[in-house]
């Protein structure tokens, strides 16, 4: 009777071989996910080191071997591997590292503070719904809300890799939705604002003038097209369309800010169905014009830059 197939995943039976200056080789066979037998070897200063490696090494040939999350893993610790994941998809384009550190935020800042140390096994519906409710009583419904989402996508990652056998957070009661607050600016104030921008820092020994003229202009273009602060900056050259009546101008990108990518012009908006064509009234025409005199000349130039050209920050 022949030996036993090796499956996927799996490793026949490791060789150990004394070699010479003291040092251990560790040899074995395993097999792919895709079925090809590989002859791994591992050298090491003794044999448990050596086995260790081995073992390493045949891990890496196939996913049924990976040592993934276990029920005993705790919510901090799970944390980590799903970030590792989140921020692969950020690598590879699938989502945005703005994305990335929002959730590493809500990590670090709300979950791990409140419920760190618990373990995934020890989650049921009841013991997360007490865990949301208790950071909105402490935090606001805004943080609560966060948390939820980001717990729900921490418990769906342990799901997938068999470390619980359901995702509790999917039947937590839903969170209120904040109060939607609208605010319109009067006339009066809008004068009042462009009054304050034009006084500001007019005297001496208070720092560098600020460059007045671009905040009255990003203010009366976002009046007329309600843009937001990022999609308003992030304004270049050819999303503006003057030969037309009335004038246009495509809000297609935002100005973003990353640790990992620094101030950067995003290609679309906040989402990317946001993507629209707006016409200009007369005082947001007027200020596209002024800028697009202060522009430089390449069709991708940014109507609201830097000295150097690059974009600004909106923090600033």
């Amino acid at each position: 009777m022949g030996r036993p197939r090796i499956r996927a995943g799996e490793v026949g039976t490791v060789q150990i071989t004394k070699l010479a200056k003291s040092k251990i080789r560790a040899r074995a066979r395993a097999r792919d996910d895709a079925g090809v037998l590989h002859q791994i070897v591992a050298v090491a200063a003794t044999e448990e080191a050596a086995r260790i490696d081995l073992r390493r090494k045949v891990e890496a040939l196939s996913t049924s071997s990976f040592l993934g999350l276990a029920g005993a893993n705790t919510i901090a610790e799970a944390s980590v591997s799903w970030l590792e994941q989140v921020r692969a998809r950020a690598v590879a384009g699938s989502l945005t590292f703005s994305t990335y550190e929002s959730y590493s935020g809500t990590v670090r800042c709300v979950l791990l503070p409140q419920c760190g140390g618990i373990t995934l096994d020890a989650l049921t519906v009841g013991r997360c719904d007490r865990i949301i409710l208790a950071i909105m009583l402490d935090r606001s419904v805004s943080a609560a809300r966060r948390a939820r989402a980001v717990l729900g996508q921490i418990c769906g990652y342990a799901v997938r890799d068999d470390a619980i056998p359901f995702n509790p957070v999917r039947d937590v009661q839903r969170l209120p939705l904040p109060e939607k607050k609208t605010s319109i600016l009067t006339p009066e104030q809008i004068a009042g604002i462009r009054e304050l921008m034009q006084q500001w820092r007019v005297k001496p020994g208070n720092g560098p003038r600020p460059d007045y003229r671009a905040l009255i202009d990003g203010m009366d273009i976002m009046l007329g097209t309600s843009a937001r602060v990022g999609e308003c900056i992030g304004l270049r050259r050819c999303d503006v369309d003057m030969t037309v009546s009335p004038p246009t101008v495509l809000i297609g990108g935002t100005i973003v800010q990353t640790k990992e990518q620094g101030i950067h012009r995003k290609n679309s908006p906040k989402r990317t169905r946001q993507r629209r064509r707006v016409a200009l009234p007369a005082l947001s025409a007027g200020a596209v014009r002024r800028r697009l005199s202060l522009a430089g000349q390449g069709k991708e130039a940014l109507l609201f830059a830097t000295k150097n050209g690059n974009p600004l920050s909106v923090s600033n």
